[in-house]
């Protein structure tokens, strides 16, 4: 059996048997395309594969420069892949044993700041894909939805007078995200007479989602994240961008703001409270840098010897 096939099977079986959303086996289809790329440069069969080119795996994401967060997905996946392999007596052990699958400490979100998301949409519009990544951007940072999320989001699910849509979340948990009068204005007044041109123009007319791919159909998973990829190099972004940075970028800003975490719990449809904490965690950290650089007594500030004291008498 060839690479390729051991991987179809095991997305067969996550699907139909584990029965797993269509997403997550989209995401470990793409994790085991890198692990199908660098068997294939290497000439690796699955069932010979060692705990040294397990190793070399975990080298070659690093020397691409992916991000501890991404090499941590994709090294599980590769294991739940070969602990697959293993019970289905295809491999006799799981070469990603031998790789440590914890991260370093707690990370938090990458998160963009309030001048960063102001440059991304600003970005300038010159055609209906451009228009559509631009709404597909304000959209997330608008709503804080998942990609998932968002994607699922048909033009008759827009409830224009509310300025709101009802949203079908993770475990079917049902909860309405709200959209600007900006957004509302831009989504209606510019991207909807486009989007109807562009479906015109594919033979598409009376495709029901909000955000299209280009045969004109739903925009595909795998594509939005493409999209992120395009525009972090076109920024000449350092940091993480992907459609969960938006996420909490959207949460961070509410936090910033002042905003209730339960209500910030809510708009994000978390199950547990304990999930949201993560963003006073970020908001911390943005005071604590606030601080540093600017009271008299922070490190960052030069003038910190007795004579400079502000302290009230």
């Amino acid at each position: 059996m060839k690479n390729n096939e051991y991987i179809e099977e095991f997305l067969i079986y996550e699907k139909k048997i584990k029965a797993l959303s269509d997403n997550t086996v989209k995401a470990y289809n793409l994790d085991l395309e890198i692990l199908l790329s660098f068997s294939g440069e290497r000439k690796l069969d699955f069932p010979s594969f060692t705990n040294e080119d397990a190793r070399e795996f975990m080298r070659k994401l690093e020397k691409d420069g992916r991000a501890e967060r991404s090499r941590l997905r994709i090294l599980t996946c590769c294991h739940t892949f070969f602990t697959y392999l293993e019970k289905s007596g295809e491999v006799d052990f799981n070469p990603f044993d031998s790789i440590s699958l914890r991260s370093g400490g707690r990370r938090l979100p990458s998160v963009l700041t309030v001048e960063e998301v102001k440059e991304l949409l600003s970005q300038k519009v010159n055609n209906f894909k451009d228009e559509r990544d631009h709404i597909l951007f304000l959209f997330l940072y608008n709503t804080g939805c998942r990609i998932s999320e968002a994607l699922s989001v048909d033009v008759d699910d827009i409830e224009w007078g509310e300025r709101r849509i009802k949203i079908m979340g993770k475990g079917s948990k049902e909860r309405f995200v709200f959209l600007s009068k900006k957004a509302l204005s831009e989504i209606k007044e510019q991207y909807l007479p486009q989007r109807e041109a562009y479906l015109l123009e594919k033979g598409k007319v009376g495709e029901k989602a909000l955000f299209i791919g280009e045969r004109g159909g739903r925009l595909p998973f795998s594509s939005s994240h493409i999209i992120f990829d395009e525009y972090r190099e076109k920024l000449g972004w350092q940091k993480d961008f992907t459609p969960h940075t938006l996420r909490h970028s959207f949460a961070t800003h509410l936090m910033d703001k002042g905003a209730d975490i339960r209500l910030v719990q809510e708009l994000l449809g978390h199950e547990s409270i304990s999930t949201t904490q993560i963003y006073t965690h970020v908001s911390r950290a943005k005071l604590k840098k606030v601080y540093m650089d600017t009271h008299p007594h922070g490190k960052g500030n030069k003038k910190n010897d007795r004579n400079d004291n502000c302290s009230g008498s």
